[in-house]
């Protein structure tokens, strides 16, 4: 997509890993995200939620699981959708931060982790609400902060991370409508125009908020701005996790 013809008829989805992740995260990038990639705007993003089993961890809080992580012998283990993912770095940044061991384990995504956390042989996730939603909801698992910056509406009595107890921890996994670099400006207005009436239809932004996303709108320059604003947080990710993709 980043190679098409700029003729207003191609775009694709990029989200946060294209632009702010994956040019410290691979060995050799087919593709500049300054370069190659037009954003229309931040079109939605998804917070991530610490979340620890609730029949095999005693934690009610961010801090009594920093304690308990620190005081576990070996440290503890994380789950994730997979290398370099956004939960992937924010567990290993969160862990670094805090000063606990923590074991990264990959998964193919939620479906596959929640059932391993729920028998006690994962102690943990800072994973995409979204995924999350329905155990939450069961009470399976139990909820300690989540990364935006500030309280998810449909879970208001979770924290945000800096309330917890982490300041400077506000991540959010989000995506943008994006069209080939040179593509006419009047197409890219055109889309803009008609995701910000499609991000305030309250119908819509309800079916994002109870599926644990939110919707959003920006500016094309805008999202230039926040993809180069998050990229030093994201390296510093991909640095203490030593991921790597060649």
């Amino acid at each position: 997509m980043a190679k098409a013809a700029p003729d207003g008829y191609t775009m694709g989805i990029a989200a946060v890993s294209h632009f702010s992740i994956n040019p410290f995260l691979y060995t050799r990038l087919p593709y500049d995200p300054d370069k190659d990639l037009m954003p229309v705007g931040v079109a939605w993003e998804l917070p991530n939620v610490a979340v620890v089993p609730a029949e095999h961890n005693p934690s009610r809080s961010l801090q009594e699981f920093v304690a308990w992580a620190k005081a576990k012998p070996g440290g503890i283990t994380y789950g994730s959708p997979g290398v370099g993912t956004t939960p992937h770095l924010s567990g290993a940044l969160f862990a670094a931060r805090s000063g606990f061991e923590a074991t990264h384990v990959p998964f193919r995504g939620a479906a596959q982790a929640i059932p391993v956390m729920l028998v006690g042989q994962l102690d943990f996730a800072l994973d995409n609400l979204a995924s999350y939603v329905p155990v939450i909801r069961d009470g399976k698992l139990r909820p300690l902060a989540v990364t935006s910056a500030e309280r998810f509406p449909t879970m208001p009595e979770v924290p945000t991370m800096a309330e917890a107890g982490v300041p400077d921890f506000v991540v959010t996994s989000w995506q943008s409508f994006v069209f080939p670099a040179g593509t006419p400006r009047a197409a890219i207005e055109r889309l803009s125009a008609t995701l910000k009436r499609i991000s305030e239809d309250e119908t819509i932004r309800r079916r994002f908020l109870d599926t644990g996303a939110g919707m959003a709108w920006s500016s094309p320059e805008q999202a230039v701005e926040r993809a180069r604003r998050e990229r030093p947080m994201w390296q510093e990710a991909v640095r203490i996790s030593g991921a790597r993709v060649e």
